[in-house]
């Protein structure tokens, strides 16, 4: 589906649920990590990428005090008043909605000016690590302030300019939106992801300095292949939030060895001090800091080789950052594991690993631009042979970040 197919759907939905022609229109991408798995919530460095695949969100203001949305993917509906932002059952949509208005308004210290109505239709994988929340989460932003609901100072911060400033400042109240309210214990690599894309371009975010770049892919790009294992994610919030204690208790042994001031985040940790410290470290928790620390690494090397024009060099990182998640931070399965044997001896592999935060879901892989299809049909029927389970495979590029615009009458 076409960017402008899905706005097109999200637009009949509005009319349909609310009876009225929808006067703006946002949208975001879903993002792929390609390196720095669970290093964002820890201070460390990640690259990613926005992928063609998006959330549409169409609407209009409403004159009363009201936010209401309709979400085509679900057939569902929900109403909430602005003065009053309730969260919802764990894990339901409309969260991430509210989420987004409740952190706006608490960042601005003050209301919308108005209520709102809006469709959303989406084409981001759910449950699949792409992060089609973050991609929710963003173009809804997008919207709020593309719509006119919102006081001047928002739009001047977050939108004015379009600048990469105002996109970081919205960002950060994206994250706290899905931290606060949602409840999930997130860092900034999807919603920073979803409003920096740049076609055919990596990434790259220091997530404790917050030093960013975009780092061209080349020329031409590969491209971006997603496969869905089609297993259940259903624990995978749970299992996050557990790997986020993990690394908190080596951050806390730092803090008391080396005082609170020399140690913030697990970032803040060498690689040195933790082969010193081994035998004093919990067993387990060593080794979720080994898999973040060494990631970290990985990441400046991968910068480095994308800047050298080294795609074969970029794509073995990728490749040893499964490894290091399979053994170390323990994310992965069989599934997944199975996804990323397959494609190892699949025309134009580069590299591959698993996406987001792992346990299921999909796995992200590099290959050739002009291999992509025949890369697919291998991992479809090689996948088959050893789940007996058919994948899902997207074929993606790196694509451009959040933007909204005023729809014709």
């Amino acid at each position: 589906m076409t960017p402008a197919e899905l706005e097109d759907a999200a637009a009949r939905a509005f009319a349909a649920e609310f009876g009225a022609r929808a006067e703006v229109a946002a949208r975001a991408p879903g993002r792929v990590e390609l390196l720095g798995n669970h290093t964002d919530y820890n201070g460390g460095l990640v690259m990613a990428a926005a992928v063609d695949r998006y959330t549409s969100v169409v609407g209009r203001a409403r004159p009363d005090r009201d936010g209401r949305v309709y979400a085509a993917n679900f057939d569902g509906s929900d109403h909430f008043p602005l003065a009053q932002i309730a969260r919802g059952a764990v894990g339901t949509w409309p969260n991430y909605v509210k989420g987004v208005v409740w952190a706006l308004q608490e960042a601005l210290g003050a209301e919308l000016t108005s209520g709102f109505e809006m469709a959303v239709a989406g084409e981001v994988p759910l449950g699949a690590g792409l992060s089609s929340s973050a991609s929710l989460q963003a173009a809804v932003a997008f919207f709020l302030l593309q719509a006119g609901v919102t006081p001047g100072k928002a739009v001047e911060q977050y939108a004015g300019d379009h600048s990469d400033a105002a996109r970081m400042d919205l960002a950060m109240v994206l994250r706290r939106s899905e931290n606060a309210f949602v409840g999930v214990s997130s860092g900034l690599l999807d919603q920073f992801s979803s409003l920096f894309g740049r076609e055919d371009h990596a990434l790259f975010l220091d997530c404790q300095s917050l030093e960013y770049a975009r780092v061209p892919l080349g020329s031409p790009a590969p491209t971006i292949v997603v496969c869905d294992s089609k297993t259940s994610r259903r624990l995978a919030d749970g299992m996050y939030n557990r790997r986020f204690a993990e690394c908190n208790t080596v951050v806390d042994y730092f803090k008391r060895k080396k005082g609170d001031d020399a140690v913030r985040l697990l970032r803040d940790v060498s690689l040195a001090d933790l082969e010193a410290s081994w035998d004093d470290l919990d067993p387990v928790c060593r080794k979720r800091a080994r898999h973040v620390l060494t990631e970290n690494e990985r990441v400046r090397q991968g910068v480095a080789a994308l800047r050298a024009g080294d795609l074969t060099g970029f794509g073995k990182l990728i490749s040893a950052s499964h490894a290091s998640s399979r053994d170390d931070f323990e994310n992965s399965s069989p599934a997944l594991d199975a996804l990323v044997e397959v494609a190892e001896t699949a025309p134009g592999f580069l590299g591959g690993k698993l996406s987001g935060a792992g346990w299921a879901g999909c796995t992200v892989n590099l290959v050739e631009a002009d291999k992509a299809d025949e890369f697919a049909e291998a991992v479809r029927h090689g996948y088959f042979a050893r789940q007996k389970l058919a994948p899902d495979v997207h074929v993606c590029r790196a694509a451009d970040g959040a933007s909204s615009r005023l729809l014709e009458g």
